[in-house]
């Protein structure tokens, strides 16, 4: 203790005088007391930065203007201190990253991309234990930000997916997510400035697109999501058509996986179309033409963005209402996706490059034999190859052999070699493109074919039996469907073109006809086997009336005869389930039906009004045969199945009425005089 008693200086000399409240010291005290130097260098110590690691980053008064290094400082300290079990600060960082940009208390962009950058940095302290932070910054609303911003978080990716790729699948499927949709523009601060949808759908693409290109490994993390991804069957149309327009574009820049890609939406179609198929059973063509019109008119006022009926109230609607209203749905969903694909396949196929052509066109062959072919009711998805397979005839015939191998091959199951020759015997029937000489082509290995099985069935066969002879079948109604259609590609002329309708009409005695076309048809139709009495009784009607006009055989009494022989029970077996058994919208089975010939060939009429516009060229409508006598039924003939005798009474008024009835008649109601419903 100083005491002042014992000091000379006055008191005036330790205290100085106050100036009211004022602890300023006055100028001239100032000036007149000297500071020693030591005293001065401690003092400039003292106004030093220090960082004491026990006091907490404090958040400035405006948070926006924190420095780069500062926020750099208070990421690295939060996440050790996280991994030292303190969690306020790490919590404080989730925090920000799941404000959404429209809330008032949410960071501006250029003040979260410090952030951004300060995670870039410690990229190698995100482990596990941060999965936390590492999903809230993911799952951040980054998209619709500035420049700046989108780079930072791109970089962010990349830099994380090199140190810690265990994040790889939840970074690829939040972008896959946006493939779904892309998000609202609106999602941005008040320092980011407005964004198209477009651009933000680019965004996502130039992200993925870095993230293949630096990570090789993606693209097998990648093909799984994006079909673990993809839109459920009822979905709406236009998530659909988002979702597959933005897979198309993954394509050109991932093409390690355009197979994958192309196959899943192959794969989808036929299992809409599939769907759509098995809703319209028992369908009645003027419930299914309606359909269609109604289809047509919702996409002339959609423009890809509404969903079909949805200004229809569904709780007012009775069952049945609510069915067909899903069936077109379903019907403008698979419509907008098939014209979506053949768009794509045309972008490349129109680049007309050579070996770029021929890949795309193995791939959609692969589609075919692993996807297409197995799918018994699809009734449009397999037009894409049947369109692009017309481009040129060496696809042609690629696809004829791809059909023949499948159709002659033992090893392969029954099932999928009746519907080989189902897709064989509609493809040369219904090419516009499909050369003469390659339906003689087809028309030599199936007869081969059949006269082989003929051979080896007939000298044990009892009776017509679809469950023991069940390819021989198959092989036998595509003869007589194609035959039908493309008769004139097997007359022989002796100049060596087709006969014209006047050849026809005028021609004396026999034609001359391919090969041993003509020997081997009759040779079977009239065998053991007996073909006529299990073949959907539609073609061979129709096939009986042509090849009578043409004298190329006469089947009525066959055909007369065969309606009283009575097809065993014992057929019903799960073979059924396959050749005989399939139904399709065109043929509702009941009773002895059941045990014939399904009459499903697979390039049937396409009536998806959008997409029809691709096949329209391509497709060969029925044509009656010159001169041939087109029969009208009675509208009491659709009961024929109960009353045999009046049916044969019923065509023999109607051929002495009908001679001068076009084939094509509407009024022609069980279809034994349209082959376009009837075939």
């Amino acid at each position: 203790m100083v005491s002042l008693a014992t000091t000379n200086r006055p008191v005036s000399a330790i205290v100085p005088k106050m100036a009211g409240s004022s602890l300023k010291r006055k100028q001239t005290d100032a000036s007149s007391s000297p500071v020693p130097e030591n005293t001065a260098s401690s003092q400039a110590k003292r106004r030093r930065v220090t960082f004491d690691p026990d006091v907490d980053v404090r958040v400035l008064a405006d948070p926006n203007e924190k420095s780069l290094e500062l926020v750099g400082e208070e990421v690295r300290r939060a996440i050790e201190k996280h991994a030292a079990g303190e969690r306020a600060a790490y919590d404080g960082l989730k925090a920000l990253f799941r404000e959404l940009p429209t809330s008032t208390s949410a960071p501006l962009s250029h003040l979260l991309q410090k952030y951004v950058i300060a995670l870039t940095n410690n990229t190698p302290l995100l482990d596990s234990n941060c999965k936390g932070l590492v999903h809230a910054v993911i799952d951040c609303k980054w998209i619709a930000r500035n420049d700046d911003f989108v780079r930072s978080f791109q970089i962010f990716l990349r830099r994380l997916l090199s140190v810690q790729p265990g994040y790889m699948s939840t970074i690829l499927q939040m972008l896959v997510d946006m493939f779904l949709g892309a998000p609202s523009p609106n999602a941005r601060q008040t320092d980011d400035p407005p964004i198209q949808r477009v651009h933000i759908q680019a965004r996502v693409h130039q992200t993925l697109k870095s993230i293949l290109r630096y990570s090789p490994m993606a693209s097998s993390f990648l093909s799984p999501i994006i079909s673990n991804t993809f839109p459920i069957s009822h979905e709406s149309a236009k998530l659909h058509v988002e979702f597959i327009r933005n897979i198309f574009t993954v394509t050109e820049y991932a093409p390690e996986i355009r197979g994958e890609i192309l196959a899943l939406v192959t794969d989808k179609l036929c299992k809409i179309d599939a769907q759509m198929q098995m809703d319209m059973d028992d369908m009645d063509d003027d419930l299914e033409e309606r359909l269609v019109n109604d289809a047509m008119y919702d996409e002339e006022d959609d423009d890809h963005g509404s969903d079909a009926g949805s200004d229809t109230s569904e709780g007012s609607m009775d069952p049945e209402e609510q069915r067909l209203k899903d069936i077109k749905d379903m019907m403008l969903k698979l419509d907008i996706v098939m014209d979506l694909q053949f768009s794509y396949y045309a972008s490349i196929f129109d680049k007309r490059d050579v070996k770029e052509s021929d890949r795309m066109y193995d791939t959609l062959l692969a589609q075919f034999q692993s996807i297409i072919i197995p799918t018994y009711r699809s009734r449009h998805a397999q037009f894409v190859l049947f369109h692009f397979s017309q481009m040129s005839p060496h696809f042609m015939e690629l696809f004829v052999e791809a059909c023949s191998r499948l159709a002659i091959d033992s090893n392969r199951p029954p099932l999928l070699r009746a519907s080989a020759c189902a897709y064989l015997a509609s493809y040369i029937a219904r090419g516009a493109h499909v050369p003469g000489f390659v339906v003689r082509d087809v028309f030599g290995t199936l007869c081969e074919q059949l006269e082989r099985l003929r051979a080896t069935h007939e000298p044990k066969c009892t009776g017509p039996d679809l469950r023991r002879y069940g390819t021989y079948y198959a092989i036998a109604q595509a003869l007589l469907y194609a035959f039908c259609f493309r008769w004139r590609d097997l007359i022989v002329t002796t100049d060596s073109k087709l006969p014209t309708d006047a050849d026809i009409m005028y021609h004396e005695g026999d034609f001359s006809w391919h090969g041993k076309t003509l020997e081997i048809l009759r040779r079977n139709i009239f065998c053991k086997l007996n073909p006529l009495r299990i073949c959907a009784p539609d073609i061979v009607k129709q096939f009986g009336r042509i090849a009578k006009h043409l004298r190329f055989t006469y089947v009525d009494t066959l055909v007369e005869t065969n309606k009283r022989v009575r097809l065993s029970c014992s057929v019903a077996s799960s073979y059924l389930t396959g050749i005989g058994g399939r139904e399709t919208a065109l043929t509702g089975k009941k009773g002895e039906e059941a045990f014939l010939m399904d009459a499903y060939f697979p390039f049937d009429p396409y009536v998806l009004p959008r997409s029809k516009r691709w096949v329209e060229h391509d497709y060969v409508q029925w044509s009656p045969v010159p001169g041939m006598p087109v029969e009208k039924d009675d509208d009491d003939d659709e009961e024929d199945d109960e009353d045999e005798d009046e049916d044969d009474s019923t065509l023999d008024h109607d051929d002495d009425d009908g001679a001068d009835t076009d084939l094509d008649d509407d009024d022609d109601d069980d279809g034994g005089g349209s082959t376009e419903t009837s075939l």
